[in-house]
C-alpha cells in the first residue's frame, strides 16, 4: 500500500471516530444512582422481602437501558436473612454483582409527559453467574429533566441456579417478585 492510501484511510478512521463521538455525546442520557430494587420471595410459611436502595441505573434517549447494582446492598428485615441470602443463595463474594441492559421498544423523550407512558423493555438480567432474557412492562413518566421509571417482573431460583435447600423450599418462594423504581435526572 502506498503512503497516500495510508493517510487516507488514517483520515477517514479519524472521521468516522469524530463523527461516532458525536454522535455519542448528541444523545441525552438519564442517570441515578439511586434506584430501589426490591424482591419478594415470600411463602405462605415466610416472608422473604428485601430492598436495595443504592442501584445504578442509565437510560439513553434511544431506549439503551444499564442497570447495576451490589448483591450484599439488599437489605432484610432480619439479619440472619441477609447473611444466608448472601452466603448461601446468591453467593454475593463470588458473585458481587447483578447487570441488566436492554432497550426499550419503540421509545422516544417526545411520548413522554407527567402521565406515565407503558413500553415494552427487553433486554437481559446476569445474577448469580448466569444470563438469561427478560421482557417486561415499563412505566415511564417526565417531570422537566426527571424521568420516573416503574416495572415489575418475575425471576425464577431455578432459571439462576440459586439453589434453596430441601429443606428450606417450603419457606423460599421459587418464583421472586422484583419491583424496580428510580427517578433518573439529566445528565
Amino acid at each position: 500500500m502506498g503512503k497516500s492510501r495510508i493517510s487516507g484511510m488514517k483520515k477517514y478512521f479519524v472521521f468516522i471516530l469524530i463523527f461516532w463521538s458525536c454522535q455519542l455525546f448528541a444523545q441525552q442520557t438519564f442517570r441515578t444512582e439511586m434506584g430501589e430494587i426490591q424482591f419478594d420471595a415470600s411463602t405462605p410459611l415466610e416472608d422473604i422481602y428485601a430492598i436495595n436502595e443504592k442501584v445504578n441505573l442509565i437510560l439513553r434517549d434511544d431506549g439503551e437501558i444499564a442497570v447495576l447494582l451490589l448483591v450484599k446492598e439488599f437489605d432484610f428485615k432480619r439479619k440472619l436473612m441477609q447473611e444466608h441470602f448472601n452466603e448461601n443463595y446468591v453467593e454475593s463474594d463470588k458473585y458481587p454483582k447483578a447487570y441488566f441492559t436492554g432497550k426499550i421498544d419503540s421509545f422516544s423523550l417526545d411520548k413522554l409527559t407527567a402521565e406515565s407512558h407503558s413500553f415494552i423493555l427487553r433486554g437481559e438480567l446476569t445474577l448469580h453467574g448466569v444470563t438469561r432474557p427478560v421482557v417486561t412492562e415499563v412505566s415511564i413518566s417526565r417531570e422537566e429533566d426527571t424521568l420516573n421509571l416503574r416495572t415489575e417482573f418475575i425471576a425464577k431460583t431455578e432459571d439462576y441456579k440459586i439453589k434453596v435447600p430441601k429443606i428450606l423450599f417450603m419457606k423460599v418462594g421459587k418464583e421472586v417478585q422484583v419491583s424496580v423504581s428510580a427517578q433518573l435526572n439529566q445528565t
